[in-house]
């Protein structure tokens, strides 16, 4: 199974890292992707190293970005700086999506 976590606030940290961890040692694979105040979580080390896991996908909104005065310069290395399109790739490729 895919899942999408779609993050749009800057909270439920423990959710995000938790829900993560637990998909992929279920075996499954996990596409996480961020927009609005979501991008803020590129900031955290702890949701950071979740790109490291086995089966796990990070990118974010790179206009979200802009308007949140985090540069690419910031964005870890490791997570795709895109846009719009990695969201609905995500939306295709899901089974199931959790906006949080």
């Amino acid at each position: 199974m895919n899942l999408g976590l779609l993050l749009t606030r800057d909270s439920n940290k423990d959710d995000i890292v938790g829900l993560t961890k637990s998909a992929v040692n279920k075996g499954h694979e996990v596409i996480i992707f961020m927009m609005d105040d979501g991008i803020k979580h590129s900031q955290d080390s702890d949701v950071v190293a979740l790109k490291d896991l086995s089966g796990v996908t990070m990118s974010l909104c790179d206009h979200s970005c802009k308007l949140r005065d985090v540069s690419e310069d910031m964005i870890p290395e490791g997570i795709t700086a895109g846009s719009q399109y990695q969201n609905s790739v995500m939306n295709q490729d899901a089974d199931k999506v959790l906006l949080i």
